[in-house]
């Protein structure tokens, strides 16, 4: 029996697909495989913002970027400010949605000297500002910077060419070709890590980094807990419905190992959140942590996190009675 809190709905896929291939039922596979379908994001914001490097810059790191209509995750793009038709959009979104602040770079770059290491601070600076007028937190991005950095741009010809840029003295021309890649402050910033004796790939480490692409991809990931768990709830639904006649179902779904499956899960979307979950590893830990959610429950809590709670005790419930019946 699995009594960590570890992986979220990973752990409840692996027991579904398990079963599944132990009982040969290929109306559980089928609840299996649209359990492990990829998150699909889809990209929007207004025209000018920079959606389509986005989207590119999220494809190269693995996210599946899809059409609205597909879509699981929506990830809205602001560039600068937060006008009445982004608030619009944000406020009638009808799926999980993560803010981030595109062109994070022009931030920094029209505030010369007050954040020499990148565009992070500043950035985070506006992002907070900007948060109050949407009502959820914005996370900054350098789309231009991530594709160069995931996309490789630096070939032979353009590190050459900030090869030679640095060993100039500042002021300087800069090739069309490079600012099409990197932009001015990508070129600065490259500029920079050269003259410091940075390597070709510790400069595109460098420029991946002061992309912030890893932040918003983590951000998706958080926020996409909540579409893992409601797929997680879609899917024991199913199952419920086929235990009426199946015995060997009902009892996978009351199983121990599925039941801390599940709760499992809910603790990654309620993290996600925000929310503290008590992570200590004994019988009296596991009754605390049971009747912490309980009183939880009885609170004003929305449909999702309800769900949650009542997950989470069941399986501090369950934990427990292995644990304390044998202390």
């Amino acid at each position: 029996m699995k009594h960590a809190i570890e992986q979220g709905h990973l752990i409840f896929v692996d027991e579904v697909k398990r079963f599944a291939t132990e009982v040969a039922d290929s109306r559980c596979a089928a609840i299996a495989d649209r359990l492990t379908a990829p998150l699909r994001v889809a990209v929007s914001g207004r025209r000018g913002v920079g959606r389509s490097t986005l989207a590119q810059a999220l494809a190269r790191a693995a996210v599946t970027v899809t059409t609205p209509a597909e879509a699981d995750i929506d990830v809205y793009v602001l560039a600068e400010v937060v006008k009445p038709e982004d608030r619009d959009a944000i406020g009638a979104a009808a799926r999980p949605l993560v803010a981030v602040l595109n062109k994070a770079d022009l931030i920094a770059t029209n505030q010369p000297g007050a954040h020499p290491h990148g565009p992070t601070g500043a950035a985070r600076t506006r992002c907070a500002r900007l948060a109050a007028h949407t009502g959820l937190p914005i996370r900054p991005v350098v789309g231009l910077l991530a594709v160069a950095a995931l996309d490789d741009l630096l070939d032979d010809t353009l590190w050459a060419a900030l090869q030679v840029l640095a060993g100039r003295p500042a002021g300087q021309p800069v090739a069309p070709a490079l600012l099409d890649a990197l932009d001015v402050f990508g070129v600065e910033q490259a500029v920079a890590a050269i003259r410091r004796g940075a390597t070709r790939d510790q400069t595109r480490t460098m420029l991946r980094h002061l992309s912030c692409i890893d932040e918003v991809v983590h951000t998706i990931e958080s926020v996409g807990t909540q579409v893992h768990y409601r797929r997680l709830l879609d899917a024991a639904a199913e199952l419920e419905t086929l235990a009426v006649t199946d015995r060997r179902i009902a009892e996978f779904l009351s199983c121990d190992d599925t039941v801390i499956a599940r709760m499992t899960a809910a603790v990654e979307v309620v993290e996600a959140a925000g929310l503290n979950v008590d992570r200590c590893d004994s019988a009296t830990a596991y009754l605390r942590r049971a009747v912490g959610w309980q009183r939880y429950n009885r609170g004003p809590v929305a449909g999702l996190h309800r769900a949650c709670g009542a997950d989470i005790v069941r399986g501090s419930l369950r934990l427990w009675s292995k644990v304390g019946s044998s202390t």
